[in-house]
């Protein structure tokens, strides 16, 4: 009851609800998180002025908040009416580990700045802080921008190529096939409000200027933050340098109980006191401790650093140790030292500081990019000098020294540096000369887990395997392009291979068709049978990929050539992969072919045992068993056996997304719904959900049960993650769909955009059968607009592609024409509701592609019966049932015209 709910309960749930950590929020607060801790137990009540902060976060409009300051001091009850609590906007910023330290005018001077100017870049010497402060900006001012504030972190960037690509996966864009990435990411945001924060680029400034050019000029309303210690130089820029922390005077020091108002103080209390809780400031340590912070200038990482050193030093050894280590510092113009060179001061001190084999393996870790495991520094970091039973005695002392950070993921502690001590240990790595035979270790390591990951991805625990290659991913990177610059083409046509099935589940398909030709462009003199092997394999997941994006263009090709190849070696496993992909290619093109190639593949799985390819095989296989039966509830149960038989997660629920196209298709929508939501929670296991097109199904069940706008709203969602992850097939279906909704409203200047764009992206896959689908569907619009030219020419087109169908598709093409022919001709339309009857009653088929389109069938018998009579149409419709599909589709086009 709310009467019973105190302020402090109330207080969490509010926290909880915008899904923040209690030091998170006493941080935007201002106040300590123990008070914040005490608050919501009930053991402190908030003074005025705190309640007043705690509720302005909260969102409280201010007319409201005396109540609510009353209700938290005690002095009435809870509030009758409630505020909800504020929606969290989209936001990739990652969670602070640690406690933000001052930075109170820079904040509201960026703030202020970034409102008013479209491009605001932090400069500043490495270690200043510009990215702790921008992340803090932020999250400052997260509910400013409706579309979110996103982070793009571009240090790990080597290629000036990938800083378009790099930002557009930040803010959840996937590549689109055979389109520049900056068009793509142009078109995106045109119509966003947004903030990006684009980190370190430094080392890209010439390719992240000339992409910041372009989004300001394309897109309005977003903002730009950037992190670099040079400004970008682009038009509107307006640069802001990050200064270092505040410091006291040495000469003039305050008490010591008013020493921590400065900022840099604040913070080497903050940090020391994090490593040894028991460390006390006293009035004997206090002036070293401002010496610290005064020779470290007041730069955070510096700082940083220095204070991770009282677990093994006190304050005074500190202090000592650098007065000898940066006497250079203290003599000379020290306002004209670079501050670049303050820094490396500070890490080469903290470098020197470790013995000769810690040294060693410092510079060894620069070789891993993006964290790592023990197991990968055991393999790629030993010899003679490190010993691999030394490395985790090392790491420890490593982490210790705060050279190196630890963070848990996926049960499995892993490894990292900040990237300004990587690149430092990088220039160390560099100047001992060991880079390249380290760079071999680290491609073999990873191209060994990516071999052994590769079985278990396409098996039930690929729930265990995905997240172990998704963690590493930035080192599998940087490992393939090493492996690119090999003479021998096979370790990068290898590491395509193995990585095949983890692109497909993570929707890497241009990223891995990008590696793959790559790879593939790659040729040996004399190529040994292993090579032909990994070439026919690597061909076979040419073919996969590229129809995967719907680009058929190279797909037979590549699929044919490695046959040839697979026979060549007499690999059997590598003959029936490719006579599979031979298969599939040829689906639309050449289905007597494409038939035998699947019934031949699946034959040679089931002798080789192989269950994930004969599930895979038998989905595919499947849409070719209208001869005579299409797609029964039998098969559907056969191909769901074999899937679940196989575990792997992707194919079932693919499978399972047809079945409930099925269920929908013969009115079990519940059954439907059940199948789309097993569907997606699988998918959602492997990380998948942004791949999914269930939300279109599930737009098709919204359209259905009567729900326009949810249909409407379902369809849009869908269309724009199939088109960011470059899958022109359903880009397309989805468009289709928002067409036909539009022309049900009687929008049809806006339906004839969504199925113009519609047909443009399928004439793009080369697809025939969804051609002839979308012409069709424009011609009823040109009907209806009353394009009677264009309306024939559209059907005439559509059905010269009939020789390309299924035999499902035929009676497609005879529900969707229904659409507009039956306004004129109800006896020929009742003739063609015989034609569908009797296929449909034959071959149980269930139209799953035209669910929506099934009302044409309703609305023209209904036509028919009313105009004919019942005699009439039922002589008329009884005729139509002793005609075949082909007559059924002659009958169409005659009857169309003579229209």
């Amino acid at each position: 009851m709310q009467e019973e709910i105190s302020f402090g309960i109330w207080l969490r749930k509010q926290r909880h609800a915008l899904d923040l950590t209690r030091q998170a929020f006493a941080d935007q607060v201002g106040c300590a998180e123990v008070t914040l801790r005490r608050i919501e137990a009930g053991t402190l009540k908030p003074s005025k002025e705190l309640a007043n902060l705690l509720l302005e976060k909260l969102g409280t409009p201010e007319g409201e908040r005396s109540r609510w300051i009353s209700f938290a001091r005690g002095r009435s009850g809870f509030p009758s009416q409630p505020f909800p609590p504020l929606n969290k906007p989209k936001s990739n910023l990652p969670t602070p580990l640690t406690t933000f330290i001052g930075r109170e005018k820079e904040q509201l001077d960026i703030i202020q700045l970034i409102t008013k100017h479209r491009l605001v870049t932090l400069t500043g010497s490495g270690g200043v802080g510009k990215t702790r402060l921008s992340i803090k900006i932020g999250e400052q001012i997260l509910e400013n921008y409706p579309d979110g504030v996103w982070l793009a972190e571009l240090a790990p960037i080597l290629d000036p190529l990938l800083v378009p690509r790099t930002t557009a996966i930040a803010i959840g864009l996937r590549d689109e096939p055979q389109r520049p990435v900056i068009e793509m990411l142009c078109d995106y945001l045109c119509e966003k409000s947004m903030l990006i924060i684009l980190d370190n680029c430094e080392h890209l400034l010439e390719s992240c200027s000339q992409m910041v050019d372009r989004v300001l000029r394309a897109a309005p309303n977003v903002h730009i933050l950037a992190t670099s210690r040079e400004s970008l130089g682009v038009d509107g820029e307006l640069t802001y340098r990050v200064p270092s922390l505040g410091l006291p005077d040495l000469n003039n020091l305050p008490p010591t109980e008013s020493l921590s108002q400065y900022e840099a103080v604040q913070l080497f209390i903050d940090r020391a006191t994090s490593a040894v809780p028991a460390l006390t400031v006293s009035k004997d340590n206090a002036p070293l401790l401002a010496q610290i912070c005064a020779r470290m200038e007041g730069i955070p990482l510096a700082i940083e650093l220095a204070a991770a050193k009282v677990r093994v030093l006190s304050i005074e050894q500190i202090a000592e140790r650098l007065d000898d280590r940066f006497s250079l510092l203290t003599s000379g113009n020290r306002a004209a030292l670079p501050r670049y060179q303050t820094l490396r001061a500070t890490i080469d001190w903290s470098y020197n500081l470790l013995s000769l084999v810690e040294q060693i393996l410092f510079r060894r870790l620069s070789a891993f990019v993006g964290g790592w495991t023990l197991k990968a520094a055991e393999s790629v970091c030993i010899d003679e000098s490190v010993k691999r039973e030394d490395i985790l005695n090392l790491m420890e002392k490593l982490v210790n020294k705060s050279l190196v950070i630890t963070e848990e993921s996926h049960h499995e502690l892993r490894y990292g540096m900040l990237e300004t001590l990587r690149q430092y240990a990088h220039e160390k790595l560099v100047e001992s000369g060991e880079t390249d035979p380290l760079q071999d270790k680290h491609l073999e390591f990873y191209l060994n887990l990516a071999e052994t990951a590769e079985p278990h991805i396409i098996r039930p625990e690929q729930v265990e395997w995905l997240p172990v290659l998704e963690a590493d991913y930035e080192n599998i990177r940087v490992a393939l392009e090493w492996a690119l610059s090999k003479e021998s083409p096979e370790p990068s046509q290898n590491f395509c291979v193995d990585l095949h099935w983890f692109w497909k589940v993570r929707g890497y398909w241009l990223e891995g068709l990008n590696w793959l030709e790559r790879a593939l462009a790659k040729s040996s003199q004399n190529e040994s049978k292993n090579e032909k092997l990994v070439r026919a394999r690597a061909l076979a997941v040419h073919t996969s990929l590229k129809m995967q994006l719907g680009i058929a263009e190279g797909a037979l090709a590549s699929a044919q050539a490695s046959l040839v190849l697979a026979l060549e070696v007499s690999d059997k496993k590598a003959v029936a992969i490719a006579k599979f992909y031979t298969g599939v290619a040829l689906r639309g093109a050449d289905d007597e072919q494409a038939h035998s190639f699947l019934e031949q593949s699946f034959a040679e799985f089931q002798e080789l045992n192989e269950v994930f390819w004969q599930a895979y095989c038998f989905f595919w296989l499947s849409f070719f068993l209208g001869a005579p039966k299409f797609k029964s509830r039998d098969i559907f149960v056969r191909e769901l056996e074999l899937a679940r038989n196989a575990g792997e997660r992707l194919v079932l629920s693919n499978i399972l997304y047809f079945y409930a196209y099925f269920l929908l298709a013969i009115n079990h929508f519940e059954e439907a719904k059940e199948s789309a939501e097993e569907s997606d929670r699988l998918l959602k296991q492997i990380g998948s959900e942004g791949t999914s097109v269930n939300v279109l199904l599930l737009g098709d069940i919204a359209w259905l049960e009567g729900d326009a706008q949810k249909a409407r709203s379902l369809y849009a969602k869908a269309e724009e993650s199939q088109r960011v992850l470059g899958n022109k097939l359903f880009t397309s279906i989805c468009m289709t769909g928002l067409g036909f909704l539009l022309m049900e409203e009687e929008d049809l200047d806006g339906a004839q955009v969504y199925l113009e764009q519609a047909l443009v992206l399928s004439r793009e896959t080369g697809r025939k059968d969804f051609i002839g689908k979308q012409l069709l569907q424009l011609s009823n619009l040109f009907y209806l607009q009353g394009k009677r030219e264009a309306f024939r020419q559209s059907v005439k087109e559509g059905f010269s592609l009939n020789k390309y169908l299924f035999t499902s598709d035929k009676a497609v093409f005879l529900v969707t024409i229904l659409g507009s022919l039956y306004f004129q001709e109800p006896e020929n339309s009742s003739r063609l509701l015989g034609v569908i009857n009797k296929y449909e009653k034959e071959n149980y088929i269930p139209f799953a592609s035209v669910v929506r389109e099934k009302r044409y069938c309703v609305r023209a018998e209904a036509h028919a019966r009313k105009l004919l009579g019942k005699a009439a149409f039922e002589a008329a419709f009884a005729e139509g049932q002793k005609m075949s599909l082909d007559e059924g589709l002659d009958l169409a086009l005659k009857t169309v015209e003579g229209m």
